[in-house]
């Protein structure tokens, strides 16, 4: 019982910190940092009516937030940055790994870093 309840204590944390820095690259009308922040936390790209929500309502706004994300795909999910994710601890990247067409060796070099990351 004690585990589960300091589960959900981090759980409700971390949901905080992240619904935070979402609401305040929003309120800045940062598209560009929105998308780096999702590829970042392994988060699909948003769909029109999630940015909507969040305030974009014009076009360039949109476009900006879907170019801005494929681009840093391309540039995050490099497989050599699987390992720096993986030895910092970064959890798994779904974007990265199932997403594009080298996942497989982002994920073994993730994996490869996590467990570097645990001997020191």
């Amino acid at each position: 019982m004690r585990y589960l309840l300091v589960s959900l204590l981090l759980i409700t944390g971390l949901t905080g910190c992240a619904s935070h820095r979402i609401a305040e690259l929003s309120a800045a009308q940062d598209w560009t940092g929105l998308a780096n922040y999702d590829v970042e936390a392994g988060r699909k790209a948003r769909s029109e009516q999630d940015l909507v929500s969040l305030g974009a309502s014009e076009k360039a706004e949109l476009s900006e937030y879907q170019s801005a994300y494929e681009a840093h795909v391309k540039e995050y999910c490099k497989p050599d940055n699987g390992y720096h994710a993986g030895i910092s601890g970064k959890p798994r990247n779904s974007v990265c790994i199932d997403d594009t067409p080298k996942g497989w060796l982002y994920e073994d070099n993730w994996e490869t870093g996590l467990e570097a990351g645990k001997i020191f």
